[in-house]
């Protein structure tokens, strides 16, 4: 990275100068106004001291990333497909990023007006960003237009909901019809895309299914939905395995679920105790076990549930996720978590929200099926198979509305 300032009487001789110094991709920094000598600067003329500054590297490497995309083969991708034509706002975020790491370490941050002025740089960034996603939809038939801004509405991401409309605009003029009928296309078009699992009686069988996320998502009341579902519905051979016994209260709570349906639990507290336990239950259909809830921001906390992870593999991991959470810190969750290789996720507390476009997005970008979702605390009653068809119709109300069973 290289930085430089310059010293003129008005911002377009500094525009040039940088150009001409630093070439087209360099970035402000900071603008200031100071005086030289004379009088204390009474009739001095004031200088504008300008910092700008240049990541080369970083241009280096977007230039080799493009090429690279260029030559890959197009798939059938919603999110990565589109990117390619999509404005690198990502990558002047990111050097914006190093330019304020490059302040910190530097002693620079005591010039706080140097730090608000990357600052603003980064929110007019964003605003471009936001501006370039309401003008995605000008090549859309005006009938998908009005689809898009609803789906926009319901929190589904602009690009997978720009990509799809894209990808059946033909084949929904070529049908022709009302409204209605147009809007029944999409949310069957749309169905079909949101990876779901429909039949976790077989998905989960023989393995030993652990249950995993941040705290107050719903893990242990998920649980024992399935398990009263699975041991007193279709009598099936369920068992259950704690290794939360860092949270007060976590084992009784889990205890109490069992007596109820009447099902084992063991209690795991070390790794070594789980691997001994998951050798006594093989004769079990089902194997539910419930771990301790983490932040995703301790990596310390993540690593250590990965050691009980990591004792068989038999072990399937579900991650669950609240739809009180907003979309980015889905997406956060769920990479932070990506160290235990999450096969399926579960979206709880459905009841709290109005918008449902995430239940869209996260699956379709890190293909991962949705196992089940859950609705509210009654046990077994608030739990469901996930319906592609159903998640559709919730994105296309007008008039957000709550989830029904």
């Amino acid at each position: 990275m290289k930085i430089k300032k310059y010293e003129v009487y008005d911002m377009k001789e500094a525009l040039k100068m940088i150009k001409r110094d630093l070439g087209p991709d360099a970035v402000i920094l900071s603008s200031r106004k100071i005086v030289k000598n004379g009088s204390f600067g009474l009739f001095s003329k004031p200088v504008i001291e300008v910092t700008a500054a240049v990541d080369y590297q970083a241009k280096r490497e977007s230039k080799s990333a493009n090429k690279q995309n260029a030559d890959q083969k197009e798939i059938y991708d919603f999110k990565g497909n589109f990117q390619q034509h999509e404005p690198n706002f990502t990558q002047n975020d990111d050097n914006l990023d190093k330019v304020t790491e490059l302040i910190n370490n530097l002693g620079l941050n005591r010039f706080e007006s140097l730090i608000n002025d990357v600052g603003d740089i980064k929110k007019q960034i964003n605003e471009m960003k936001s501006a370039f996603s309401s003008n995605m939809v000008v090549d859309l038939d005006s009938p998908l237009k009005e689809y898009y801004q609803l789906m926009l509405k319901n929190e589904m991401d602009d690009v997978i909901a720009y990509k799809f409309l894209k990808k059946i605009e033909k084949r929904v003029a070529a049908a022709g019809g009302g409204k209605l009928q147009i809007k029944n296309m999409i949310i069957q078009f749309l169905a079909e895309v949101i990876p779901v699992e429909k039949d976790y009686f077989s998905s989960l069988k023989q393995k030993v299914v652990a249950f995993v996320g941040p705290t107050g998502v719903g893990k242990t009341t998920t649980i024992a939905k399935l398990a009263a579902n699975l041991s007193l519905k279709l009598k099936k051979k369920v068992c259950l395995i704690s290794i939360d016994t860092f949270r007060i209260g976590a084992v009784e709570q889990l205890r109490t679920y069992a007596e109820i349906v009447d099902v084992p639990l063991f209690v795991a507290s070390t790794p070594e105790e789980l691997k001994n336990i998951i050798a006594k239950c093989r004769e079990y259909d089902y194997i539910f076990m419930d771990s301790m809830g983490r932040s995703q921001y301790d990596e310390n906390q993540i690593s250590e549930l990965n050691a009980f992870m990591d004792v068989s593999p038999f072990i399937s991991v579900v991650l669950v996720l609240s739809m009180s959470c907003n979309h980015m810190e889905l997406f956060d969750t769920f990479d932070r978590y990506s160290r235990l290789k999450p096969e399926y996720v579960i979206f709880s507390k459905l009841d709290e929200t109005k918008y449902f476009g995430p239940m869209v997005n996260l699956p379709v970008i890190k293909r991962a099926p949705i196992l089940l979702l859950t609705n509210g605390q009654n046990v077994p009653e608030d739990m469901e198979i996930p319906d592609g068809k159903k998640i559709a119709k919730s994105i296309l109300n007008e008039i957000p509305t709550v989830w029904r069973s």
